[in-house]
């Protein structure tokens, strides 16, 4: 039953690191049903600023709300020393999804295809999905990512993925969804993700390709105003092909396209995340050579 899992939850203050007291799932999920009057009034902001595109106000007015953190427990203030145990949840997170109608068939159609989700629903701004995963109980923080980069891999070319929650103490703010799904019959995610094995060392003959290579991949790039990961691990991986086929140094290769992230208007607001998806898909890239004519 949900009622078994136990974890942290933070008062609506966004600088607040020290947990207020614990909570169940089953209360955080009925939380998220039937919210307070007040509550439901900010969730309604959180929405029209979603709406008008102001993300400064969306974030401001989602301090507004009690947070969780239902991965692992903590004594102390929140941080990586502090926990105490993993609760054998994970969280996963879509954004920025179309429109609130999407968002709520999507919830229904990853509700529907997973059983080890044991509760979805919409996000604050309602143009999002959230869901809490059932994975085995670990034991440290890179174990937790092993299951949680498994899943990564089954989601992340769905619309709206993000790979935030693979911090396991990453806050996770009140919602309001009267239709939340729920199942008490949930599976366990079993699957770890085990990191490729890296290509051998080759020396690649460079032809003046390179200049054609950085014209591609920049008008990939630009077209990113939005939902930023799928579409930049697809244009890293593409530049990692023209890498091993001889037409770009792998450096040369990487530092271009940061510059790229760094003066994209989307990207640059996580840059650090996105340069590291970038360097991971070129090397994932180049073990499959693409040849310009």
């Amino acid at each position: 039953m949900t009622n078994t899992f136990t974890f942290n939850y933070y008062p609506s203050l966004i600088t607040a690191s020290y947990p207020l007291g614990d909570i169940t799932l089953d209360r955080l999920l009925c939380a998220i049903k039937y919210p307070k009057k007040n509550i439901a009034d900010i969730f309604t902001k959180i929405q029209q600023a979603e709406e008008a595109g102001d993300m400064k106000m969306k974030n401001e007015l989602k301090t507004r709300l009690y947070s969780f953190t239902p991965c692992v427990y903590v004594k102390g203030n929140r941080r990586y020393s502090n926990i105490v145990r993993w609760t054998g949840l994970a969280v996963i997170d879509f954004d920025h999804l179309p429109s609130v109608e999407y968002a709520i068939e999507f919830k229904q159609e990853l509700f529907k295809e997973h059983k080890f989700l044991i509760a979805a629903w919409v996000s604050p701004s309602r143009h999002g999905v959230k869901a809490i995963a059932k994975i085995p109980i670990v034991h440290s923080v890179d174990e937790f990512k092993e299951y949680f980069n498994a899943i990564h891999n089954e989601f992340s070319q769905l619309q709206g993925w993000d790979k935030a929650p693979q911090n396991c103490i990453l806050p996770l703010f009140l919602s309001y969804d009267k239709d939340l799904l729920q199942r008490d019959d949930y599976t366990e995610w079993g699957q770890r993700y085990v990191a490729p094995e890296p290509p051998p060392v080759q020396q690649y003959v460079i032809t003046d390709k390179t200049s054609v290579v950085e014209k591609i991949i920049a008008a990939k790039i630009d077209r990113i105003l939005i939902n930023g990961h799928p579409q930049l691990r697809a244009a890293s991986y593409l530049l990692g092909g023209y890498v091993s086929g001889g037409h770009i140094q792998q450096s040369q290769a990487l530092q271009m396209l940061e510059k790229m992230i760094d003066t994209n208007r989307y990207l640059v607001q996580k840059a650090a995340v996105y340069k590291r998806t970038a360097a991971q898909m070129i090397t994932k890239g180049m073990q499959k050579p693409l040849y310009l004519k």
